[in-house]
């Protein structure tokens, strides 16, 4: 359950998806999945916000890339699944 603060920041950053380059859209999917996938690692306090972010990303790829996940690939080829944080 994310503080009205955190829904607050969740809202701002999902609103400023849009906006941003193919790239910087691909590197912010990147790194909220990361971010994620940390925060679930360390037992952070903002697991919340973090799967919140990863999932706004997520869907502002899937809003711009009819197949997201190769444009991913393509800009992140070594990179490992970040969908494997979610389970």
């Amino acid at each position: 359950m994310l503080t009205p603060a955190q829904e607050h920041a969740v809202d701002q950053f999902a609103k400023s998806l849009p906006a941003l380059g193919d790239d910087a859209l691909i590197d912010a999917y990147h790194q909220a999945w990361e971010d994620h996938r940390d925060a679930l690692a360390e037992g952070s306090d903002n697991i919340g916000k973090a799967c919140a972010e990863s999932l706004a990303t997520e869907a502002a790829m899937r809003d711009r890339f009819s197949d997201y996940q190769s444009h991913y690939k393509l800009r992140y080829p070594d990179a490992r699944r970040l969908v494997r944080a979610r389970r």
